[in-house]
């Protein structure tokens, strides 16, 4: 007899001073897949903070891909702050010992892999040594420079005593669903119509400031796909700039791309769903 299948849990989205991250990675891996979503990596480690070439976990999420994910039932958004005081203050004494216990364990463990990785440096410099000394062209100071290997080695081990532990996800400490924000927290009924309008038909989307647009959509996971779109969002009655459309649709076709502009239609949803209902036209410069 098959099993019916498990229900998917929702993914948690810490609200922090007004951005929207994402710590977890199989939370980051299941938005991916399951809702069309990257969002854009904006963490950093503690050990190189200057570093802005290649940025990891968390993410960081759109409002409006928010309101699109709380909408189709994928995620959840909490306030993370008051989430951690309130866990944070209510931890008992055993609870901290083993909070405690579980950051030396981890680092005891990251230890012991500087301690093999400075093992095999300091193998790999003594054998290079040995050569050099066992060569007859070889000079004096050949030794010298295994000694300086040596006390480079030991300089590492000097900064392994030293190193600290920074933990980066507080999943196991603190209640997933506490501080639970009401659905309607987030929820714009002027923007961010046509950003759920691409997502709910299976187009990827991200920041199209390269392009000149509010977004690049993708026909799928951007890994694989080059952006067929530049789209720019407006109000039902708002006036574009003849030179808005103009430039967006030349500067698209220059890069291979159509432009896009859409807006929600006024007191109009979708009849298979809860998002409003999106006007969209794709716009192609052609030559005369």
């Amino acid at each position: 007899m098959e099993q019916p299948p498990q229900q998917q849990q929702l993914i948690r989205i810490a609200n922090i001073s007004g951005r929207y991250l994402v710590f977890d990675p199989d939370a980051v891996s299941a938005l991916r897949r399951r809702a069309n979503t990257n969002g854009t990596l904006v963490g950093t480690t503690p050990q190189q903070p200057t570093q802005n070439i290649f940025l990891g976990l968390p993410i960081e999420l759109r409002p409006e891909e928010v309101d699109a994910l709380v909408r189709a039932g994928v995620a959840y958004v909490v306030d993370d702050v008051a989430a951690h005081k309130s866990a944070l203050l209510s931890l008992g004494p055993d609870e901290r010992r083993a909070y405690i216990g579980s950051l030396r364990s981890r680092k005891l463990a990251a230890h012991k892999v500087f301690a093999e990785m400075t093992a095999h440096k300091a193998s790999v410099a003594a054998t290079k040594a040995n050569k050099k000394k066992r060569d007859p062209g070889a000079s004096e100071g050949g030794g010298g420079g295994g000694k300086l290997d040596g006390s480079s080695a030991y300089s590492r081990n000097s900064q392994v005593t030293s190193l600290g532990v920074t933990p980066t996800s507080s999943v196991n400490y603190v209640s997933p669903d506490a501080y639970a924000l009401p659905a309607e927290h987030n929820r714009d009924s002027e923007r961010g119509a046509l950003c759920q309008f691409m997502l709910s038909n299976g187009y990827y989307m991200t920041p199209g400031l390269r392009f000149g647009a509010r977004y690049s959509v993708y026909p799928g996971d951007p890994l694989r796909f080059h952006a067929h779109f530049m789209a720019n969002e407006y109000g039902w009655e708002e006036e574009i700039p003849i030179l808005d459309i103009v430039g967006g649709g030349r500067l698209a076709t220059a890069v291979k791309k159509a432009f896009l502009i859409g807006g929600r239609e006024p007191s109009a949803t979708r009849p298979d769903s809860a998002l409003p209902s999106v006007r969209s036209f794709s716009i192609e410069w052609a030559g005369m």
